[in-house]
């Protein structure tokens, strides 16, 4: 039985730097995120909180009161696990 991605690549290399840039598990402020998200992907200003909602979703991020967010541990290093990437889109 073939395992699936459970989120979109993109959102796990912008979760992917989140960790390596603040840590895992820490705890980061709105106005932090949205400034990786404006330099990095080039999103509409309106589409950024759909975007922390989808990562939340995908248990990527967890909201911690209004203006503070929580990085998730990773289930997959995309860097180091390339291979089960591969494996789980069937392409290897």
């Amino acid at each position: 039985m073939k395992e699936k991605l459970k989120i979109g690549l993109l959102y796990l290399g912008l979760h992917n730097q989140l960790v390596k840039k603040y840590g895992e598990g820490r705890t980061i402020t709105r106005k932090e995120f949205y400034e990786k998200i404006g330099r990095h992907y080039m999103l509409p200003k309106n589409l950024r909180p759909l975007i922390i909602k989808e990562m939340e979703l995908g248990k990527l991020l967890k909201p911690v009161g209004r203006d503070k967010l929580q990085l998730s541990p990773r289930e997959i290093d995309i860097e180091k696990e390339s291979n089960k990437i591969y494996c789980i889109l069937g392409m290897f």
